[in-house]
């Protein structure tokens, strides 16, 4: 950290592209910290010395690897997968030209086996050679062994000798000891005034140096306080930085800090700005003219951008002013330079017996300490305010965790109708063609009658409704300004940069105006051209896919903020659709419904029928692009048959045509090209819009009467947006179902995809199925699971592949939040704790509320992994006993946290209104378990009704199903909470009981709830490591079979921390300090209290730091701290003297 000036100065004065950092000493959860360095030029890969076990509460091994590579050519670089966290590698991949690959190393250190070294050297040259086979090599880093050349002599050790002879077989040199290099040679200045060496090097194969010059190694630097030197060259290679021309400069300037603005109250003058600005503004006069309201628009948003550029702070990158630059850090830098300077005047000498040299060296020494000191008081600073926030206002905690996340994938070279393009320009032109045509309408998609018809039909509808008087409901300052009060921050702006915190901010002048402007738009139906642009970044899916071809990425745009505020004060207008809509089986964008409603809807039905030994057929339809091919004529044709009349429909009719859009890719704006299709991305009304686009479909599928029926209620579709699920029991009237679904796509200009799509059959018979059902002529591939939103189906209602999912998800997203930095060895584990069930176990457990019949195969395994999270939070050893691992950090079985999803979600059932499909489902499905309709009953009732069994809250489940009342949602939330918690506890603490092992444990802890040290290091973040201690004693003290000789005192003892805290005269003075903190806690009696406890009882209530003896709030505090710092103090001196 200390050596991070000097690394910036170096990277700003040489224009460094590639630097390769060798032992930079992070662990996984502070490599944050290298990307965090000049994040705005520079991307980082590594590895960290505690690569394979970055669980590891501490860990004390020196290494560490990485690369910073310039973003001018980050879009050329691929990550190499290598097996060893001692090299990091990449692979630079210019249009054009030959692979060049770059491998930063670190090998082991004289003071390790030479084994060690032995084998790290001999996978680096395998790893060399490898490369070698398609394209130029270069390593660089700490070699740790010296290379000789022209330029470096020496007598050659076994190391020497060994990677001498490999370079010699691969024709490989150093680059820095050769005759045309420069600066010095020896790169090491030796521990304890030993030696000057070269054990640095980039190292690559002799035919290479044709194309290398200006190879140097730098002086001496005021700023270098590592002991080694860098080494720099230049390859002569074709440059691939991007020209300034048609960079779009705007989405890239400065953004404003907001938070800033805040605290230091600019915002207020920002408002009063903005006022001032627009005080003398008239609201055009009717009738107004586009012209009017494009001028009023521009005013309106140059007022804005003008007080923002006048009053508010912006988020701004300067290099070489860091957080960690402080007043002491600033004061031993001077003195450093002053020394300096005074050893340079005096001869530069470099003898230790040289005083002016020793107070450099000091000097130097001292500023790299201060520094060190500096960064990690930052480093808990972030720490504590983190730790503060996350029980208050969570944003801070997820602006850093945010700050931490992996970096975008680049797309280098881009694969569009079989033409590969690499260069930048064609590249971003390439998605312009690629957008455009998934934008552009497709005649193909449906017959030219049918379109002529629509048109017609339209234009039509257009005409009449410029006749008829049916205007909008003018807007109220006071709808416009509660709107804008609830506006959310830190989203994406426009082209005009203008965001909501600008309008929400920008107080009641600004809002004034905006209602103005918007009741004008009303008025005359005319939108502001920049209303209908948008900029379109692709962004990459993730995973595997194929990271050239443009269906991996996904377009987002970037919309007008002002247009969305619009549109969210015209959702409201739209209260007036047909009364079919939304249809029943939609789950989508609706209040209080979510995917999970949708599943349910899905598999109870199957359940249903599977229970009666009938088949079921499920396919599962994926629409291509759904959102971004509705045909706007089609969808025009049915808002008016959906009943939006007026000049409302000629609003939409005139926000819909003349769209246009561009692609923002790597800063390079592309062509404009036009928008003849799909809802506007970002919309507040496009999900509303699609919802009307697709509804007739679903209306014809119920219609038709060929899916699914449960009693009385039509199951024969689930839905949630574009995920269609059908459901029939033969395999005709499936067929008939996709028939309905391919005619009303080729009718309405869209399309489903067939090999996207999948059948499951569902039967309790085991026989072979084979499916015929066909989408355009084309087969619907049969599966035995797929997802549905998000959900595995399996049609043999195996959940073993479900588990699985959970266990890996859980132990990988948690293992990824401790690498950012979320590790109980920087924060508190119980704020630990929090982030990651908030992260990782809502990712994990996603759709848990449905998981019927889990085996206790299944239970064991979502336990250790639950448990694995559990330990590693704590920094405990994987073998440490669960139930002291859990119960220490107040945390329950992970079955009762999927008992209480599924308890709560049977409450959000109830609560549902008696037409919601979910609903009349869960009520048809509890009354056939009421009355015993099956032998046997599958699905969701049955194992609620076991899981509230198991809590002794059955009577809520009966007094639904006889009455049809039920809890509200808090006072259900405090009823499942009460009983699933007193049941863990029961059960706990029957196990704890029942095991001599936790004899000692039971006595310290006797609740499941967060121990006393995690609470009170968390309101003195100073405790934590001492707390860590006594957690660490609490999860291993027990007492021996026999007795033991302390070989301090001579003393016999059964329990080694009892010893310590009662009787071992070793350490009597420390105990005597504990002592006198004891007696210094009110009431005396309190001292008397203690003093009377047995040895046992005494340690058990020092380990506990808690007292069943009543005390005032503060001196129980003190007490709690008294006991983990002496705990420590104790320990440590009694090991340690």
């Amino acid at each position: 950290m200390s050596a991070v000036p000097y690394l910036l100065e170096f990277l700003n004065d040489n224009k460094i592209d590639i630097i390769c950092l060798s032992e930079h000493w992070l662990r996984k959860s502070q490599f944050h910290f290298l990307n965090s360095i000049d994040k705005q030029n520079y991307l980082v890969f590594g590895k960290c010395a505690d690569e394979h076990c970055p669980e590891k509460y501490s860990y004390s091994a020196r290494g560490g690897v990485a690369i910073m590579v310039s973003k001018t050519l980050s879009p050329y670089v691929t990550e190499l997968v290598i097996d060893s966290n001692r090299i990091c590698g990449i692979e630079l991949k210019l249009p054009n030209l030959p692979s060049i690959f770059f491998l930063s190393i670190y090998l082991p250190a004289i003071t390790q086996p030479n084994e060690a070294f032995v084998n790290e050297l001999e996978y680096l040259m395998d790893t060399y050679k490898s490369y070698s086979n398609h394209g130029t090599v270069y390593i660089l880093g700490d070699f740790n062994c010296k290379i000789g050349g022209p330029r470096y002599s020496f007598t050659q050790d076994r190391r020497s000798q060994l990677l001498e002879s490999l370079l010699i077989d691969n024709n490989s040199i150093s680059l820095h000891v050769q005759d045309f290099a420069k600066g010095p040679v020896c790169t090491f200045q030796s521990y304890e005034d030993g030696p000057k060496t070269g054990i640095d090097h980039i190292v690559t194969n002799n035919e290479n140096t044709r194309d290398i010059y200006n190879v140097f190694v730098p002086d001496e630097s005021i700023f270098n306080v590592s002991d080694h030197k860098p080494i720099a060259c230049t390859l002569l290679i074709e440059q691939c930085r991007a020209d300034s021309d048609n960079l779009y400069e705007s989405v890239m300037a400065d953004k404003v800090s907001w938070t800033k603005a805040l605290e230091m109250n600019s915002v207020n003058d920002y408002s009063f700005a903005v006022s001032q600005f627009l005080w003398s503004v008239q609201m055009p006069s009717l009738p107004a003219t586009k012209e009017d309201i494009e001028l009023y628009y521009k005013t309106i948003i140059v007022a804005v951008q003008k007080a923002d550029k006048e009053t508010l702070p912006h988020k701004q990158f300067v290099k070489h002013i860091k957080p960690y630059w402080t007043k002491v850090v600033d004061l031993s830098h001077k003195t450093m330079l002053n020394k300096r300077s005074l050893w340079i005047l005096n001869g530069k000498v470099h003898d230790r017996s040289d005083q002016f040299f020793a107070d450099y060296k000091h000097a130097k020494r001292t500023f790299r300490n201060e520094m060190d000191k500096a960064y990690n008081e930052h480093i808990m600073n972030i720490a504590n305010r983190m730790e503060e926030s996350i029980d208050n206002d969570q944003r801070y905690v997820w602006s850093v965790l945010k700050s931490r996340r992996k970096q975008k994938t680049f797309c280098r070279e881009l694969n569009l109708n079989g033409i590969t393009h690499t260069n930048e320009s064609e590249i971003c032109e390439a998605w312009a063609d690629h957008f455009e045509s998934i934008f552009q309408f497709d005649s193909k998609l449906t017959n030219s009658a049918n379109i002529n018809l629509v048109k017609h039909e339209v234009n039509k509808i257009r005409q009449t409704q410029k006749e008829i008087k049916a205007p909008i409901n003018p807007f109220e300052f006071e709808e416009i300004s509660n709107i804008c009060k609830s506006l959310c921050n830190n989203k994406s702006t426009g082209l005009d940069n203008v965001s909501y915190e600008h309008i929400k901010y920008g107080g009641k002048t600004l809002q004034k105006h905006l209602c103005n402007l918007f009741n004008l738009i009303i008025q005359t139906r005319y939108t502001p051209l920049d209303w209908k642009t948008s900029v379109i970044i692709p962004l990459f899916k993730g995973g595997n896919k194929n990271k050239t071809d443009p269906n991996s990425y996904r377009g987002i745009s970037l919309t007008s903020c002002i247009a969305k505020i619009f549109e969210k004060s015209l959702y409201p207008r739209f209260d007036s659709l047909h009364i079919k809509f939304p249809h029943q089986s939609q789950m989508a964008y609706q209040k209080e419904l979510s995917s999970i409603h949708a599943s349910f809807n899905l598999q109870e039905p199957i359940r249903h029928y599977i229970e009666r030994n009938s088949d079921v057929i499920v396919v599962l339809l994926d629409s291509t692009k759904a959102f971004d091919t509705v045909w706007h004529d089609a969808l025009l044709y049915k808002l008016h048959k959906y009943g939006v009349t007026g000049d409302l429909w000629l609003l939409i009719d005139e926000i819909y045509s003349d769209m246009r859009s561009s692609v923002l890719f790597n800063g390079r704006l592309s062509r404009w090209f036009e928008l003849k299709r799909g809802v506007r991305q970002g919309g507040v009304l496009s999900a509303l819009l699609y919802l009307v686009y697709i509804n007739d479909l679903l209306c014809d599928i119920e219609d038709s009467k060929l899916g699914c029926v449960l009693l009385d209620i039509s199951v024969s579709s689930s839905v949630q947006a574009d995920d269609i699920a059908l459901l029939s029991t033969t395999e005709k009237g499936m067929q008939q179902l996709i028939n309905i679904c391919q005619t009303y796509s080729e009718k309405w200009a869209f399309k489903f995809s067939p090999t996207k799509s999948n059948v499951l059959r569902y039967s309790k018979k085991n026989k072979n199925v084979t499916s015929n059902l066909t989408l355009y002529n084309d087969i619907i591939p049969l599966v035995t699971s797929a997802k549905h939103v998000g959900i595995l189906l399996n049609c043999k209602f195996r959940s073993m592949d479900q588990t699985l999912n959970a266990c890996r998800v859980l132990r990988s997203t948690a293992l990824s939040v401790l690498n950012s930095g979320i590790h109980p060895s920087i924060l508190n584990p119980l704020t630990c704790s929090k982030i990651i069930l908030q992260i990782c176990y809502s990712k994990a457990l996603y759709g848990c509320e449905l998981w019927n019949n889990l085996t206790q195969t299944e239970l064991t395994m979502l336990e250790r992994s639950h448990r694995f999270v559990c330990k590693i939070i704590q920094g405990l050893p994987k073998r440490t006993r669960s139930d002291k691992c859990t119960s220490l950090l107040g945390w329950f079985s992970v079955e009762s946290i999927i008992n209480r999803c599924k308890l709560l979600f049977f409450g959000r059932l109830c609560r549902l209104k008696s037409s919601a499909l979910p609903k009349r489902i869960m009520i048809s499905r509890l009354m056939e378990f009421k009355h015993k309709c099956v032998p046997e009953q599958l699905g969701f009732i049955p194992d609620i009704y076991k899981a509230a069994e198991k809590y002794n809250i059955t009577d809520y489940i009966v007094n639904f199903a006889n009455t049809g009342s039920f809890p509200s949602k808090k006072l259900w939330s405090i009823i499942v909470n009460q009983n699933i918690n007193a049941s863990e506890e029961t059960w706990w603490s029957y196990r704890i009981s029942c095991d001599n092992d936790f004899y000692m444990f039971r006595h310290i802890h006797s609740a499941i709830k967060p121990h006393k040290a995690w609470t009170i290091a968390k309101q003195f973040p100073e405790l934590r490591v001492s707390a860590k201690y006594v957690i660490d004693l609490c999860s291993i003290v027990r007492y021996e079979d026999e007795h033991l000789l302390c070989d301090k005192c001579g003393k016999f003892f059964l329990n080694i921390v009892e010893h310590l805290l009662v009787s071992c005269d070793f350490i009597q003075d420390k105990r005597d300090d504990l002592w006198e903190d004891i007696i210094n806690i009110n009431p005396i009696q309190f001292s008397v209290y203690m003093d009377s406890l047995s040895a046992h009882e005494f340690t058990t209530t020092i380990l506990s730091c808690n007292t069943s003896y009543e005390l005032e709030n503060d001196e129980l505090t003190f007490f709690s701290k008294t006991c983990v710092r002496h705990v420590e103090t104790i320990c440590r001196d009694f090991y340690n003297r």
